[in-house]
């Protein structure tokens, strides 16, 4: 596990880490059966820990990177966010709703236990003229600023981070039963963030495209619980502020974040203002990000 402190055009990052997944992307049902073992007292580290997963000893270390990286854990013990989503009396153990999979690309992004996520969805898009990249121009972008701050980190590394990214979100489809069967077992590729460009490619490799849009996919409620997670005890946010630090993660455009927030007003969570020109948001005191969430599952919308 490669881990580096350093600058980049859009801020400071502590602690960035590449690899970790040992070259797998994470699988729909690895973070239930991950939290249920946590839950059960049981140690990753134990050699137990094979037959009690049911899995081979690399894919063990896998379930026990992703956990981590999509924020199920924290300081050595289950998060609250995991207790109410995957306890077998929570919101959605084994992932049957959408919105899940929106939470936790965000806490992947939000975490940075997986520094790539962050680095690609935010850093390396806003350096984009345009939406569509390939594997080797994020390899390049990585490999780069790495070598800017001084890091050794090899572009094998790397590779492998960006091939897992692609497969956690992009559905290959290529030919073959077990391919076809990790493509559909791969957990976020029903958020249409990142798409193939069929019969494109760039300089040999495959074309890929970010799909940044007004995301009539990403519940509003759910915008509004990464808002309040993240200007945590802030009444009055600026627009632009939600754009930059929430929005984007979800590559949600402005046209989608204002539409949402219009639907957050009607729906009595906050109020929408426009005073000459400068755009906020106030967050009704009786909420909490908590309760946002909670009515999200309750209503379904």
């Amino acid at each position: 596990l490669f881990c580096m402190r350093y600058f980049t055009n859009f801020g400071y990052m502590s602690n960035p880490r590449f690899s970790g997944h040992e070259t797998f992307h994470c699988r729909h049902f690895w973070l239930k059966k991950g939290f249920d073992f946590i839950e059960q007292g049981l140690e990753f580290n134990d050699p137990q820990a094979v037959v009690n997963l049911g899995v081979g000893k690399n894919m063990v270390s896998s379930i026990q990177h992703w956990l981590n990286a999509f924020s199920l854990i924290e300081n050595n013990d289950l998060s609250e966010f995991s207790m109410r989503v995957f306890d077998n009396d929570g919101y959605d153990p084994y992932l049957e709703n959408n919105g899940s999979l929106w939470l936790l690309h965000y806490y992947l992004l939000k975490k940075d236990y997986a520094s790539l996520y962050r680095l690609t969805f935010l850093d390396f898009r806003k350096t984009r003229i345009s939406a569509e990249f390939s594997e080797e121009q994020l390899n390049d972008f990585i490999l780069k600023l790495t070598i800017r701050n001084g890091f050794k980190i090899s572009s094998k590394t790397i590779e492998n981070d960006v091939k897992v990214l692609i497969r956690n979100y992009v559905p290959l489809y290529k030919k073959g039963s077990k391919s076809l069967e990790d493509d559909f077992s791969s957990l976020l590729i029903n958020l249409d963030l990142i798409t193939k460009v069929n019969n494109s490619f760039i300089n040999g490799s495959q074309e890929f495209k970010f799909l940044y849009n007004a995301k009539s996919n990403l519940p509003s409620r759910l915008l509004l619980f990464a808002v309040m997670d993240t200007f945590e005890d802030q009444m009055s946010i600026a627009v632009n502020d939600v754009q930059i630090e929430v929005s984007d993660c979800f590559l949600c455009n402005r046209e989608g974040t204002e539409s949402k927030l219009q639907e957050l007003q009607e729906l009595g969570y906050i109020v929408y203002k426009d005073d000459a020109g400068r755009k906020e948001i106030q967050i009704k005191k009786k909420i909490t990000k908590w309760t946002i969430l909670n009515d999200y599952y309750e209503k379904g919308i």
